[in-house]
């Protein structure tokens, strides 16, 4: 049986930055919900664009707008944080998309109070829902900390979409805000503290998170800053599983994997990071993930070997 009831206050956390192509699509799957006990808290970091005077223009009492005080999305949903007044959380991008039941059967979803819930995803082009095409790589079921490392990380997927997240505002309390240091993968650092910090991550079956595709944002990032901030976000989750399950083969195995996925990403550039994860995968007792490769990069790996593949591919 479900913990929440109607009179539960949700606060949506979400940072802004030109957003003027989407904002309005969002807020208007948000302020449609079933549930109508929330908040909209949107921290705009600073537009030069329309997104402001869009906001401004939608007349709903319960959306809140406020300028950024520190520059990133990181920051901007800190400074929301701090505003939300809701038992529950969500951290929502400006350019997602829900349908109308999915904050009711999130709530319906929790048994306990120290538990979150993830709903199903999937990825949405343009403005049109139509397009969504389901992750195949998501685990139906509720699951352990320690279960959905060995399920995701074991299988090198460390992204977390904000916004398919209800967690209780007391276990953000437990777990700590976002690093705003990070430009890239800070989802993963963020909700591995999350994650560990719950009995259990509950999942709903009943309704579906709509992530946008196809637009550049931090995740398209490439260069030695956001190189930098992934390994620094992967290494935190990592050294947060090897404290909670520091014998545990499996766990080593999952973590030496995903230092080994960072290697084949990064490789040829960036060798002092390379360096570092390579030490760290030898010191967990190694990896046995492949190199992702498809086509003609596969047929190239098989007779050239991985590493000279990717710089070809690299060139190319």
């Amino acid at each position: 049986m479900a913990v929440t009831t109607n009179s539960d206050l949700v606060s949506f956390c979400i940072p802004a930055y030109n957003a003027e192509r989407f904002i309005r699509f969002t807020i208007e799957s948000i302020v449609s919900q079933t549930h109508s006990n929330f908040e909209i808290i949107i921290i705009d970091d600073h537009s030069t664009d329309q997104t402001i005077n869009i906001i401004n223009n939608i007349e709903d009492q319960r959306i809140s707008l406020r300028t950024a005080n520190s520059k990133g999305a990181a920051a901007a949903r800190n400074q929301a944080l701090s505003l939300a007044k809701g038992k529950y959380i969500i951290f929502f991008d400006a350019d997602d998309w829900i349908p109308s039941t999915y904050l009711e059967t999130q709530l319906d979803t929790i048994v306990a109070e120290n538990e979150v819930v993830v709903c199903k995803w999937g990825r949405f082009v343009n403005n049109d829902i139509t397009t969504l095409n389901i992750d195949k790589h998501q685990i139906k079921r509720d699951l352990t900390f320690k279960e959905w490392i060995l399920g995701y990380w074991g299988n090198n997927t460390t992204m977390t979409c904000p916004g398919r997240v209800l967690i209780p505002k007391k276990i953000i309390g437990l777990s700590g805000n976002w690093d705003e240091s990070l430009s890239l993968n800070d989802d993963f650092q963020f909700f591995s503290q999350i994650f560990s910090n719950c009995s259990v991550i509950r999942f709903n079956n009943s309704s579906t998170f709509y992530y946008r595709s196809g637009i550049s944002g931090l995740s398209s990032q490439k260069g030695q800053l956001a190189y930098a901030s992934l390994y620094k976000s992967i290494s935190f989750g990592v050294n947060l599983a090897l404290d909670r399950y520091p014998n545990d083969k499996l766990i080593k195995k999952a973590c030496a994997n995903l230092m080994r996925n960072f290697v084949y990403e990064v490789y040829p550039q960036h060798s002092a990071l390379i360096t570092e994860a390579e030490s760290k995968i030898k010191h967990l007792g190694g990896a046995d993930s492949k190199f992702p490769a498809g086509g003609k990069t596969k047929l190239l790996t098989v007779f050239l070997g991985w590493k000279l593949a990717k710089k070809i591919k690299t060139k190319l």
